[in-house]
């Protein structure tokens, strides 16, 4: 098996392998500040991070998900004990975010994946995080390949489901210096997640943090200095 993170050609295989490997990178490793906290997670799809954030031992979880059709899919979750800890919230993940700072919520830990894409506005998205008073905050998506503070508007089909064969969408892709200066501005200590810490053999299915031209994805940890 290759370093890049090609594996057998068997997507149910690259399924699997790529959620354990995420959870392992994700939030695993974070089971310290997970538990017994409560998770702001932004862009929850179909809740099934919500209902790992609760089995690691979060106390409360509020997921945000723009889409109504990944938010119904959360019923076919086996209810063992954890759902009562789970409000999943069909919103804009921005402005539910901004609700939740002008009622003064706080949340031990937010996280956010796959959801820069999505926000042209990211001080202003990470101004609203730091108002939470997170203890962490958990990052994951795709970034421009540059070492260049830039953020590149791109257009991309809309997903199937989603009206597909209409307009294309804008995507706002920061490159990983873009979000140090934001970080480096609102006073959070970012720390980029080394993904070659999973073996090998582990990466079937986590070719796009291996990728070498145009984007890739990665992801990292931001905690407040004044902590």
């Amino acid at each position: 098996m290759s370093g890049s993170g090609e594996g057998p050609d068997n997507p149910a295989m690259m399924m699997v392998s790529r959620m354990h490997a995420r959870h392992g990178v994700l939030l695993d490793a974070y089971r310290h500040v997970i538990a017994d906290s409560s998770v702001l997670h932004l862009g929850a799809e179909d809740g099934r991070w919500c209902y790992a954030f609760a089995s690691a031992g979060a106390l409360q979880v509020v997921g945000v998900e723009k889409s109504a059709e990944q938010v119904s899919k959360f019923t076919r979750y086996p209810d063992i004990g954890l759902r009562e800890r789970i409000d999943l919230r069909c919103a804009d993940p921005m402005e539910e975010l901004s609700a939740e700072v002008r009622a003064e919520r706080r949340y031990d830990v937010v996280a956010m994946f796959d959801l820069l894409e999505d926000v042209a506005d990211l001080f202003l998205l990470f101004s609203h995080i730091r108002a939470l008073g997170p203890r962490l905050v958990i990052l994951d998506g795709v970034f421009l390949i540059s070492q260049d503070p830039v953020l590149r508007i791109v257009s991309q089909p809309v997903p199937s489901g989603e009206g597909g064969g209409g307009p294309l969408r804008p995507r706002a892709v920061p490159s990983p210096r873009a979000l140090e200066v934001i970080a480096e501005a609102l006073d959070f200590e970012l720390e980029w997640i080394d993904w070659t810490q999973v073996p090998e053999d582990g990466r079937i299915g986590l070719a796009d943090y291996f990728a070498t031209h145009g984007e890739k994805r990665a992801s990292c940890t931001l905690v407040p200095r004044d902590l």
